[in-house]
Formats: structure tokens, C-alpha cells, sequence
């Protein structure tokens, strides 16, 4: 409430009875409410409003009492600035160019799970595992009684999710892992001794338990994949469809921009000099001019 009263105050000095108000001025330049909900994001503002727009109305002030310091001393009419300033404006036109292309042929490059299904049966053989891919249940505890009481709830039946949520410190993300396959050289890596345990259990098998970091940690081999097999398509379907989708996109752009030069070579736009003809002295005059 005293942050709120205070930006209200604050507000009515730059701009009475708006429904932006200003939150800073530096300048010439002001800060509205509305520009600062446009620039965070939105996780950050919808966890804690007030503290995240408070946050950035000093970097703004800050950063705008730092770009009028670099104009005034004259920093923009730098040599060095200046040919940055075109780098970045021409690394933009290209990126804004690209997605204008994209975003006209979304209907060419958009990948579907026909397209990707039908990709990986046509090359299943070069998706091969590299090492042995294990499911597993990994139980993190705060006390070794909770952690007895968990193994004694599976091993009389109780679900996964349900013995997770009694006693995990981190039950949705403990569950999450438990539904995927991972490589055996990076499951529970972080606890070592329940990696080790992982390469000798058997399928259903349940772990010791062990002191790690504070807490307490077994785990439960649900399935594994042995090096050399075919991995499942679910595993694959992101990176395929993003494959197809880069692919796709690339060669939508290559052809593009392919027929950009052919146009303007038709329009007697481009002229190149070959470079073998260029005197070699005035290739070193060039350069150590740009060293010095």
C-alpha cells in the first residue's frame, strides 16, 4: 500500500488524472505504466507486481541517465559506433526479412506428426542408443524414516504419484522424471551412489538407502533400453520435428534468396571487381591503415 501511494504521488507531478500514469522521467524520455507491464515478462510479473515493475523503473532511470551521458559526450558520432550501429541494423533487416519469408510459407515448413513418424521410419536405422537408456523412480527425502515409509508404501502397492506426494521434497518433478528414458551415464548423476546403484538393480529392484546433500535418496529401476536398440519415436518426435522445421526453413530461405540474386543480376544491380586483379600492395596498405 505505502509503494502504491507512493507511485500515485509520485505520477500526478508528471501527468494528473491519466490512466497510464507516468512512472519516471528522465529528460525529455517518460516511463509509463503500460510500457513497463509491455517489457516484462510476463512470469515475472504475474509472481510479484509491484517489486517487478519497481525493478524496472530503476533499470530504466538507470539506463536512460546512461544513454543520455554517451550522447552528450558525443559517443554516437564514434567511428566505431557508427559501424556497429549498420552491423546491427543489417543482422536485423536479415532476421526481419527471414521471418517475413517464413511466416509467408508457414503453410511449406510447418511439421506434423505424420511428417515426422514417416521420417523416422524412413532413417530408424541411424537412430541407434549409444549407451543404455534406463526409467527409473528417484525418492528424495527429508528424514530416513520418511524415506523407509516410502519404500514400504511401493512395495505394498501404493501408487507412484501418491507415495511421491506424501513424501518427496519435490514430488511433481520426481514424477515428471520417472515418465522419461534416460541415459545410464546421466540418471541421478547429481547423486552418484544411486547412479551406481542404477547399473546393478534389477527391473522393480529398490535401492538402498542413501545420505546425500542433506537429504535422503533411493531409487527403483521401472525399465531399460539396452545399447544398440531403437529408441521409441516419442523420445524423437521434438528434435525430428525441429530437424524437419530447420530444414524445411532453410531451404525455403536458400530458394529465396537465390531468386533475389538472380534478380538483380537480371537488373544490372550487381558489379564485383575480381579480387585476384586488385594490386596486393594496396591490400597491405588497407590493412595497416585498419590495424593503426
Amino acid at each position: 500500500m505505502i509503494f502504491s501511494v507512493t507511485m500515485l504521488w509520485s505520477c500526478e507531478q508528471f501527468q494528473a488524472d491519466s490512466e497510464d500514469p507516468v512512472l519516471a522521467r528522465v529528460g525529455s524520455e517518460t516511463l509509463t505504466l503500460s510500457m513497463a507491464i509491455d517489457n516484462i515478462p510476463r512470469s515475472v510479473i504475474f509472481q510479484d507486481t509491484l517489486s517487478a515493475i519497481n525493478q524496472y523503473q530503476e533499470n530504466w532511470v538507470e539506463r536512460k541517465i546512461i544513454e543520455n551521458e554517451a550522447r552528450r559526450i558525443g559517443l554516437q558520432n564514434n567511428r566505431d559506433f557508427q559501424q556497429r550501429m549498420e552491423r546491427l541494423e543489417s543482422q536485423l533487416l536479415k532476421s526481419a526479412l527471414t521471418d517475413a519469408i517464413l511466416n509467408q510459407h508457414i503453410d511449406e515448413i510447418e511439421v506434423s506428426y505424420e511428417d515426422a513418424q514417416n521420417y523416422y521410419q524412413a532413417n530408424r536405422d541411424r537412430f541407434i542408443l549409444d549407451e543404455k537408456y534406463v526409467r527409473f523412480r528417484h525418492m528424495t527425502t527429508r528424514t530416513r524414516v520418511e524415506s523407509d515409509n516410502a519404500k514400504r508404501d511401493l512395495m505394498r502397492g501404493d501408487s507412484w504419484q501418491d507415495v511421491a506426494n506424501r513424501y518427496s521434497i519435490n514430488p511433481e518433478a520426481q514424477v515428471l522424471e520417472s515418465e522419461r528414458f534416460i541415459p545410464i551415464s546421466m540418471a541421478a548423476s547429481g547423486v552418484p551412489a544411486m547412479n551406481r546403484f542404477l547399473n546393478v538393480i534389477g527391473i522393480t529392484e529398490i535401492s538402498p538407502t542413501q545420505q546425500h546433500g542433506g537429504y535422503f535418496h533411493f531409487v527403483q529401476l521401472m525399465e531399460e533400453r539396452p545399447e544398440g536398440d531403437h529408441p521409441d519415436l516419442d523420445w524423437l518426435m521434438d528434435q525430428i520435428t525441429d530437424w524437419l522445421f530447420m530444414e524445411r526453413s532453410q531451404r525455403v530461405i536458400n530458394s529465396y534468396k537465390r531468386n533475389l540474386y538472380l534478380q538483380a543480376e537480371a537488373n544490372n544491380e550487381i558489379e564485383k571487381t575480381n579480387v585476384e586483379d586488385v594490386d596486393t600492395s594496396l591490400i597491405i596498405n588497407v590493412l595497416e591503415r585498419t590495424n593503426n
